[in-house]
């Protein structure tokens, strides 16, 4: 068997190189709408109606409503105070964290629904306006006590609103998945179906036959009997269906459809590096029963992966796959159909599934690889994804992907790669993306910390505005350069007759823009005197992480050392210095420009350290003698 470093090792060399997995710019937008609270909130819960200028967020005690109106947000707070009772028990009992953290704020039935951990005895109530009121106990369906958040704030909520009925799930010991809240019958999972679950994510797949439609969970189990070169998690989906009632006597407060089956970033027959699902996305065009999957996962050293499924796909695995330590016949019809069966063949469906409700069929991504495994320090903790159309009207995945370190990355998907178009650094401090909330409807992108909520526009063709090249070398399908206009343009369904120029699948970008190469005009060189022994640097900042970058005087090619934001020209013992004009040269997809230049000349004279400075962000420092 392999050791650990070895499975490691071949992992990344099986699925790295996908694609080009760095984000090709590094942005901080302009005039970034922003919401800092107190480190004591603990954001943890977000929600947003599409169309709607608000955003709720719930925190430690607390659900803030957030007004965006123009450049200005209006926080309105609301006090979601713990019960005196719950917390004088709390803290009897020693439990620990005796408050109220916000961990669920769900639309159902025209009611905004407010869940807390309410020092460990869960409850909920009803948001109206900008006050809290009771809920009445008719309108919760929970079985067995069970209670639709977990009393602490570790565990994640996860829950979904289908029609007149809240879905949700409990990480922990006791897990379980269960239609909680609403006019319908509660229902959930049994013990024996779910070990130790922890989830992260919950969706729904309609069909034609609004009979036949599933709810999704997805959901990791930590491997207790894993080895070294095993898996530390195994990642899940559990299946139900929305017309499962129970079925009396042998599921009566059970779901009588639930399945489940093993979901995987990473190829067949080979060891998978990426185990731990860390969000799940489903996309779906409206109108169109056609979704995809996308799912964010991570490794046990911090690395990440992104894999894509066809939920399509999936429901097929779900009726054809063998069930997992079965003997015998299959009853009729088969057991987890989304169909409510006669009472004649009820009795043998759901005894077959309370005892095998996990099928045998492993689901792996499309082409049964990773879209991208990311290389940077980062890993990723949130993904939405968003159906664009170019400028040719053609459709797009664009994907936003929350980071670790509190940095959003734009992704396009097209026909023939997976390009980073840009990661984006809204926030003032580094903490981990807790939630993320795409509305098509304002083109409007809302994320959350623990401590700061931001919007964020969908379309910021500003960012790419200098030339033609820099918007079409961007590949970013909500912009488009206006030749007309000589403008980097958001595209819209007003201008598709005009065809913005775009290139998001041409290998070589060479015929977008009428001329291939940009050339410093003679008055930003930039002239330095220095002396012949001086140690020095020559700076050249990144524009492009996707480009190549080298330094050239007079036909001879120089080495630089690439780092985080400069390709560096660095003169000493092993490079001798020498005079003339040094210029830093980027060339990609058949554009070349020119990034900077110093006119050299050797002299002697006082030593004095120069900060160069690119987009208020200070590069290198580099020594130089001034005359």
């Amino acid at each position: 068997m392999m050791g650990l470093p070895h499975f490691c090792l071949f992992a990344l060399f099986c699925l790295g190189g996908v694609s080009q997995n760095v984000p090709r710019l590094k942005l901080i937008p302009k005039d970034a709408m922003i919401q800092t609270f107190n480190q004591k909130e603990r954001l943890m819960a977000m929600f947003h109606e599409a169309g709607s200028p608000q955003v709720v967020v719930g925190g430690r005690g607390t659900v803030w409503i957030l007004t965006f109106v123009g450049s200005e947000i209006t926080p309105t707070q609301v006090p979601v105070r713990v019960e005196e009772k719950a917390e004088k028990d709390c803290k009897k009992a020693a439990k620990g964290h005796c408050d109220n953290f916000i961990q669920l704020i769900e639309r159902v039935e025209n009611n905004t629904l407010v869940c807390g951990t309410n020092a460990g005895f869960p409850k909920c109530w009803i948001l109206v306006n900008s006050t809290l009121q009771k809920t009445s106990q008719g309108q919760f369906v929970t079985v067995q006590g069970d209670s639709i958040v977990s009393g602490s704030p570790s565990q994640n909520a996860v829950s979904i609103a289908i029609e007149d009925s809240l879905y949700s799930a409990l990480s922990g010991n006791k897990s379980s998945i269960q239609r909680s809240y609403g006019r319908k019958k509660g229902i959930k999972t049994r013990e024996s179906w779910l070990s130790h679950a922890e989830f992260a994510g919950a969706a729904l797949f309609p069909h034609e036959d609004r009979k036949e439609d599933e709810i999704f969970f997805f959901y990791n189990e930590v491997n207790q009997s894993a080895g070294l070169d095993e898996e530390p998690y195994k990642t899940w989906l559990g299946r139900v269906c929305k017309v499962d009632q129970g079925e009396k006597p042998v599921l009566a407060d059970s779901w009588s459809t639930f399945l489940k089956a093993r979901l995987v970033c990473g190829r067949p027959h080979e060891p998978t590096l990426f185990h731990q699902l860390q969000d799940a996305f489903v996309l779906r065009e409206a109108g169109q029963t056609k979704a995809v999957l996308y799912g964010v996962f991570s490794s046990p050293w911090g690395s990440s992966a992104v894999c894509s499924y066809s939920m399509k796909e999936i429901s097929s695995n779900l009726e054809k796959s063998k069930f997992k330590d079965a003997t015998g016949s299959i009853p009729h019809p088969r057991p987890g159909t989304c169909v409510v069966p006669d009472s004649s063949s009820v009795s043998r469906m759901v005894t077959f599934i309370k005892d095998h409700p996990e099928l045998e069929t492993v689901i792996y991504p499309d082409e049964k690889q990773p879209l991208y495994v990311l290389q940077t320090n980062d890993s990723y903790t949130q993904v939405v994804v968003d159906k664009v159309r170019d400028a040719s009207n053609v459709s797009h995945d664009v994907l936003f992907l929350g980071t670790a370190k509190g940095k959003i990355h734009k992704v396009l998907r097209s026909k023939e790669r997976t390009v980073i178009i840009a990661e984006i650094s809204p926030f003032k401090n580094e903490a981990p993306v807790r939630n993320m909330i795409l509305d098509a409807t304002t083109g409007h992108l809302y994320v959350s910390t623990e401590f700061e909520v931001t919007r964020l526009p969908l379309k910021d063709c500003s960012q790419y505005n200098e030339n033609c090249w820099r918007c079409i070398l961007a590949r970013d399908p909500y912009c488009g350069w206006d030749a007309a206009g000589k403008s980097c343009s958001a595209v819209s369904q007003e201008n598709h007759a005009n065809r913005l120029i775009q290139s998001l699948d041409a290998p070589s970008t060479t015929q977008a823009c009428k001329t291939a190469e940009g050339k410093l005009a003679q008055a930003a060189i930039k002239k330095v005197n220095v002396d012949r022994t001086a140690y020095v640097y020559l700076p050249c900042p990144l524009r492009s992480h996707h480009a190549t970058y080298s330094w050239v005087k007079d036909s001879k090619v120089y080495p630089c050392s690439m780092e985080d934001q400069s390709c560096t020209l660095r003169f000493g013992q092993d490079l001798p210095m020498d005079e003339g004009v040094f210029k830093c040269t980027a060339r990609e997809e058949g554009y070349k420009e020119e990034i900077t230049a110093f006119e050299v000349s050797l002299s002697s004279g006082r030593i004095l350290e120069l900060a160069l400075r690119a987009s208020g962000a200070v590069l290198l420092a580099i020594t130089i003698l001034l005359l």
